[in-house]
């Protein structure tokens, strides 16, 4: 790195404290209401606790027994955030001495702005607070940017620090410092907690830290917290590190101080050297980073069969059943997915923003319901997954029938694959739409002979397994496998499988160097690969017939021609490859018998070829790790 890294040849540790011994882990006798992201929405979240009795007309606790969660993101974007914050907090007093409670989890925006990383803080949320500053204080502070600024014009230099220092600001960061009234009762809370049978968190829980307890997570969290928050202290005492850098500018600045520090002092080391040592350090630590539980978005956003690993292997562990995030916004309903194993309750509170409405999850008398404002009780929505739906704005059965059915308008050679297969464009009711044709059949009519000859069959490349792919997909609800029909183009027989438009393949995002941005990793997605593969004994996966989509890095199957072999083991390339298995894919699986398999792929398979999928899911159970190993 630059001259400072190289003036520190030692890292030194600031001392840390643990997290307090407060409890993490409650029973709540009566009613749970919980809420996700009110970003400063103060009124319709303040109807909201009204409807639900919560609060009283004056804004006193009025629930009794009951416990109150919040999800994290109280503030930021909002012009309430301060009586937000500052309501929750007199509710907390109240409601226990009424024999209640009140929680909340820390939401990565509540760490931003006490970390002094204040990019989403609206004009309103800084004015909110001009009444805690002095006019003596920003002139005080004005003349600190002079200093680094000298040689800028004074007219134009106290333009730009009323551009970057508005009013409020002081006042904000004094009420958000660890002695502030605010930041003091903000540094305190968890990132995790447990009431009855939910766990709460901002984001979501990550594969690395799936197996943590939530004590684990909430010491590790405030770790990071207290060792940054003193660093900065430090940095501020010494002179060198002023209110007003913003966040990310940080580590620039001070990289600059400390390269005239050395031009200066020679061979000399500052004592504010350790604590700058710290907040490069910080890069890494567990509570900035994108898998911390009030980050992750991979449990609201990523393939269920793979996430449910993750969640369910954290929920067992942690003596629960249910995990509620927010973070990530719905389109304004709260949503349960992984079969009920999490439910999003972000629904975008803050309308002006994210259009949503005001919602509450209630648990009582052991049923859980949603409250959404002026509008009262209702069940979660189930989540709802469709590839065609995403890639054609069909159903299944729709875009089955169009390319079955749509006019032929165009064929042209794609120019790749051994077989030479073709890009067909179809065209129905004022619609175009592209497929790849494939027509090579090796060894025609396997799929009704009365035997089955393993030594031939088996090395057979059939169109024809393509369709059997996208059914069995399906049978599993995957929605990996794009649909795939028989048809005849131009006199071949063949199947038609949907075009995956705005996708990359695997191939070409590595030779192109393009990053994979995604918020769900490459390896995880890749365990339904494995399992998928496996299950078909696909002997040609390979980097072009695995895509991406190009906005999110979701992964995609094409190419199942060489799949369906009878053996009872797995393909070569699988043969070591760990499988994890979540229970949710495994009542998927568990579900495939002879009898549907038959109904679904007789068509298109040999009852041999049948038998062996069946088996080859038996070896999956066999020999893969589930979640609560």
């Amino acid at each position: 790195m630059r001259l400072l890294l190289r003036l520190i040849a030692i890292a030194l540790c600031v001392s840390v404290l643990a997290v307090p011994g407060q409890a993490q882990e409650f029973t709540a006798p009566g009613r749970v209401v919980a809420f996700g992201d009110v970003h400063g929405a103060y009124d319709d979240w303040v109807a909201l606790l009204r409807e639900l009795g919560v609060i009283d007309n004056q804004n006193n606790w009025s629930g009794g027994n009951a416990h109150l969660v919040s999800v994290g993101d109280l503030i930021d974007r909002g012009p309430g955030s301060r009586q937000v914050v500052e309501l929750l907090m007199q509710l907390e007093q109240q409601a226990q001495a009424a024999g209640g409670a009140v929680h909340l989890t820390l939401g990565n925006h509540e760490v931003m702005v006490l970390t002094g990383d204040l990019r989403y803080v609206s004009p309103q949320e800084f004015a909110s607070f001009a009444d805690m500053e002095t006019a003596a204080e920003r002139e005080a502070l004005f003349a600190e940017y002079r200093r680094f600024n000298p040689d800028v014009d004074a007219s134009a230099l106290r333009a730009e620090f009323d551009r970057k220092v508005p009013p409020g600001f002081i006042g904000l960061k004094k009420a958000y410092a660890p002695d502030g009234h605010l930041g003091k009762w903000l540094i305190r809370q968890p990132l995790v907690v447990k009431v009855n049978d939910k766990a709460y968190m901002h984001g979501g829980i990550a594969s690395a830290n799936s197996t943590e307890t939530i004590g684990s997570l909430n010491e590790k969290a405030a770790s990071d917290l207290k060792g940054y928050l003193d660093a900065l202290e430090a940095l501020e005492a010494a002179g060198v590190m002023p209110r007003f850098v913003p966040f990310h500018e940080r580590l620039d600045f001070l990289n600059a101080r400390a390269e005239e520090f050395a031009a200066a002092n020679p061979k000399e080391r500052a004592e504010w050297f350790t604590p700058l040592q710290v907040l490069f350090d910080a890069q890494e630590y567990f509570l900035f980073g994108q898998d911390s539980p009030n980050w992750y978005r991979g449990s609201s956003l990523c393939h269920p069969y793979s996430e449910a690993f993750n969640t369910e292997r954290f929920l067992k562990k942690v003596g629960a059943s249910q995990l509620v995030v927010g973070h990530t916004p719905t389109s304004g309903d709260v949503v349960q997915r992984m079969g009920g194993r999490v439910i999003r309750l972000d629904t975008g509170m803050l309308k002006s923003v994210y259009k949503g409405r005001a919602s509450a999850l209630v648990s009582a008398g052991g049923e859980t319901w949603v409250h959404y404002l002026g509008t009262g009780r209702a069940e979660p929505r189930a989540e709802q997954r469709s590839l065609s739906q995403s890639t054609a704005s069909m159903s299944d059965g729709a875009l089955e029938a169009f390319m079955e059915r749509g006019e032929i308008v165009n064929v042209q050679d794609i120019g790749t694959g051994i077989t030479k297969p073709k890009r067909v464009t179809l065209s129905a009711n004022g619609e175009q739409r592209d497929a790849v044709f494939k027509y090579e059949d090796t060894n025609p009519g396997i799929e009704s002979r009365s035997s089955y000859n393993r030594r031939r069959n088996d090395k057979s490349d059939r169109f024809i397994y393509d369709v059997a792919a996208y059914k069995l997909d399906r049978m599993l609800d995957l929605q990996l496998v794009p649909v795939s029909v028989l048809r005849k183009v131009r006199g071949d027989e063949g199947a038609l499988g949907d075009w995956l438009t705005g996708t990359i393949n695997e191939r070409d995002r590595m030779e192109d160097e393009v990053p994979f941005n995604s918020y769900c990793k490459k390896n995880e997605q890749y365990r339904l690969r494995f399992i998928f593969d496996i299950l078909i004994y696909n002997e040609d996966r390979n980097l072009t017939n695995i895509l991406w989509t190009k906005d999110d890095f979701m992964m995609r199957f094409i190419d199942h021609t060489l799949a369906f072999r009878t053996r009872d083991d797995r393909p070569k390339q699988y043969r070591k490859v760990p499988i994890l298995l979540s229970d949710l894919f495994a009542e998927q699986l568990q579900a495939l018998n002879e009898e549907n398999l038959t109904t679904q792929l007789g068509p298109y398979l040999h009852p041999k070829q049948i038998e062996a999928i069946v088996e080859r899911r038996d070896l999956i159970f066999k020999e893969a790790q589930r979640t609560g190993e």
